[in-house]
């Protein structure tokens, strides 16, 4: 229960801290945006302390952590692979190109007996 109504606190935070965005428009801009900014962190730390909140910090740590497992290719693999699939993109539009002359061809010259232009 006491979880429900921090989230309902921080709810009421952020809605807080954007009316005050809009309430105090005298206010620089940096400072608008400061007070916006602010009740979003105020907001987050409160999510934070409830269980939900716990949850989801443990799936970003550990989310992290298998980030940090992952191998990423080296420069030249990377550099081989990009120019590979930009190879194989070029062949493959000049196929569909051929492709499509032969069946343009095909539709008006050969059945409709009109002439392309």
């Amino acid at each position: 229960m006491i979880d429900k109504v921090k989230i309902v606190a921080a709810l009421i935070l952020v809605a807080a801290s954007v009316a005050g965005y809009y309430y105090f428009e005298d206010l620089i801009q940096i400072g608008r945006v400061g007070i916006v900014v602010g009740g979003v962190l105020l907001a987050a730390v409160l999510v934070f302390t409830t269980e939900v909140g716990q949850s989801a910090w443990s799936f970003m740590r550990s989310a992290n952590v298998e980030r940090q497992k992952v191998v990423w290719p080296a420069r030249q693999e990377a550099l081989q692979v990009t120019l590979m699939v930009i190879v194989l993109v070029i062949i493959l539009g000049l196929l569909m190109w051929v492709f499509d002359a032969i069946s343009f061809y095909a539709i008006y010259d050969v059945i409709l007996r009109v002439r392309g232009t």
